[in-house]
């Protein structure tokens, strides 16, 4: 292969690293088309020629600025494809990396390797891919801050930058607003050494312009290490009204954010916000003179400017400071909000009417003011993640009101509390098409007595339970205890609400089930007895991702899936205690019988087995 050497190096150890290889990706299983054979083929080779031969003779040798081989002459988005193949396989090693870092490359997405991101891994990407509009590094805690700040300068194209959970701190914004002109999206979460205050020069203006960076989407949550929590609430009032561009924030305290700007609380510490201010020229002597009082009295902001000098309004809150200033509302163009306490429901429904999407926290019920504020995005919220200490009964006052316009619900930590709260829910969102739930079973004696009840009339209940006809991905994970083995099985009767997710759910394409506190031989047995609905798919024909780790399930079931699903290509049985290597055996032998691929994945306390199709099963 040809090669072209800039500098010698004198920095190289080791060879490529060694990656375990596991189940691919749903999207990579399937059939696809002839492009994307090829570049499973091409995957294939580069392990054995191009990038066995590059890392034995060059790599650690040599440092190129350029290398003209086989793959320079593809098209930028081929490569970026082809990375996403090896990332998503887990064979990108250190070698193929760096021979597709090529010109072409628009987007790079290393967050599912971070740990080949280095420092000179960094050096090249910025010398070979300058035209780079799409950057993720998610994870990669092997840089420092100047190698940031160095890697950023060098990409001033960037788009979409993502350093979730990097060593980035405040110098490496300060690059961002000084040599990022286009940036729009930025995701600086799980950044522990970045203070809240760090984030204030995003807003920087250059001097004689009006606008500074035009972010559309700023993701920073979970950032520093708990120091200047008090500045959390000013830092997310001050971003939100300097960047009127944003519709996308996951901001610390921005509840309380939004709770400080519909009250006109701008007399933030170490800044004084003016009322009504212009982002442009023409301000009068009254406001002239508030400025320079604002400068007198010391007010620098966190990035060493006066922050009420370069507050920017969207065009609603340039209207709020005409007339009554007490009079006239301050309104927000977010349309997706993370970071938000249940108890600021309605202080952010005064700032942000237009939400599409909203992510909840709390450690009770939003009460009735919370829910009579969810009302007001009846219609047109169509994402709502909730993370609440509480039952799901309490959780029920804030979905139903936008359930109807729901498309995805996200739960987390709320508390199951029953089958006539579970069914409420579904029925509360005929919409859905990813629900995903992460819960603890309900601890009471009473769900034996509801199976009981339930067994007397399975027609009327196969009947009665409502369906989802939109629901395309389902997840539904009960927390166990390390040191259980096995879940008890104390909620048998959700069988009912699992029969309404799974027989009433024909467009179903992935399914995640975990430690669940029932068996599962009974729910497919009454998911296959129920009567689809009019002119509607048969249940479960369209799944592809199936998991049921740590389930109560048995061989005889999982036999059925397998051999009456014919679009299932990824099994996962992890856990599974009634499971016997006798079932692997015949697993393995129906994976070879399938014209569609299958990939099984059974890891066990005492044995562990993991069945791969080859690629030309692909092609049959």
């Amino acid at each position: 292969m040809p090669l072209f050497r800039a500098s010698p190096s004198g920095s190289g150890k080791g060879g490529p690293r060694k990656w375990k290889v596991k189940a691919p990706r749903r999207e990579e299983r399937g059939c696809g088309s002839l492009a994307r054979l090829c570049l499973w083929s091409l995957a294939e080779n580069m392990k054995t020629v191009w990038t066995k031969d590059y890392t034995q003779n060059y790599m650690d040798q040599y440092c190129f600025r350029y290398i003209i081989g086989p793959f320079n002459i593809l098209p930028g988005d081929l490569v970026e494809e082809l990375l996403s193949l090896l990332s998503s396989r887990h064979l990108l090693t250190r070698g193929a990396l760096h021979l597709l870092l090529l010109p072409q490359l628009r987007r790079l997405t290393l967050a599912c390797c971070s740990g080949l991101v280095t420092s000179s891994l960094c050096q090249l990407v910025g010398l070979r891919c300058p035209s780079l509009l799409c950057l993720d590094l998610s994870g990669a805690q092997q840089l420092c801050s100047p190698v940031l700040c160095e890697l950023i300068r060098a990409l001033p194209s960037l788009r979409s930058l993502s350093l979730a959970g990097t060593p980035c701190d405040g110098p490496v914004v300060v690059a961002m607003a000084g040599g990022c002109p286009a940036l729009q999206h930025l995701d600086v979460s799980r950044c522990h050494r970045l203070a809240p205050a760090d984030l204030l020069p995003l807003a920087h203006r250059p001097p004689g312009g009006y606008t500074g960076l035009g972010l559309r989407s700023l993701l920073a949550l979970d950032v520093g290490f708990g120091e200047e929590e008090g500045d959390r609430a000013w830092v997310a009032a001050f971003l939100l009204l300097a960047l009127p561009l944003l519709t996308r924030a996951a901001l610390e305290d921005l509840g309380e954010a939004c709770r400080l700007i519909a009250g006109r609380d701008f007399d933030f510490p170490g800044a004084r916000f003016r009322r009504g201010a212009q982002p442009q020229g023409g301000e009068s002597d009254e406001e002239d003179d508030g400025e320079e009082e604002a400068e007198e009295e010391g007010g620098e902001g966190a990035s060493g400017r006066n922050v009420g000098r370069n507050t920017p309004l969207s065009e609603g809150q340039r209207g709020a400071g005409k007339g009554d200033p007490e009079k006239q509302a301050i309104t927000l163009s977010l349309q997706e909000a993370q970071g938000v306490s249940c108890g600021a429901l309605t202080e952010l429904g005064r700032v942000c009417p237009n939400l599409r999407s909203l992510a909840l926290t709390g450690e009770e019920g939003p009460g009735r003011h919370g829910a009579r504020a969810m009302a007001q995005w009846a219609g047109q919220l169509h994402s709502l993640s909730l993370q609440l200490a509480g039952d799901l009964r309490e959780g029920l006052p804030v979905i139903q009101p936008v359930g109807a316009s729901l498309s995805s619900l996200t739960l987390e930590g709320v508390r199951m509390d029953g089958n006539a709260s579970f069914l409420q829910l579904i029925r509360a969102c005929p919409k859905l098409k990813t629900l995903h739930i992460h819960t603890e079973p309900p601890g009471n004696a009473e769900e034996q007595e509801e199976e009981e009840e339930a067994e007397e009339d399975v027609e009327a209940h196969l009947r009665d339970v409502p369906r989802l006809p939109l629901l395309h991905s389902l997840k539904l994970n009960f927390l166990l205890d390390q040191r259980q083995e096995r879940p008890v099985m104390s909620w048998r009767a959700l069988k009912w609400a699992l029969v309404a997710l799974l027989g009433g759910s024909p467009l179903l394409e992935k399914v995640s089930l975990s430690a669940l506190p029932c068996p599962l031989d009974d729910v497919f047995r009454l998911v296959r007895c129920r009567p689809p609905a009019p002119s509607a798919p048969t249940p479960l024909q369209c799944l592809r991702d199936l998991s049921m780790t740590r389930c109560d399930v048995s061989e005889a079931t999982v036999m059925t899936l397998v051999t009456s699903i014919n679009s299932l290509s990824f099994l996962d049985l992890s856990g599974c205690w009634p499971l016997s290597v006798i079932c692997f055996s015949q697993l393995q032998w129906q994976a070879l019988r399938r014209r569609c691929p299958l990939s099984v994945v059974m890891l066990g306390c005492d044995w562990h087995v993991q069945i791969y199709p080859d690629i030309e099963a692909a092609c049959l």
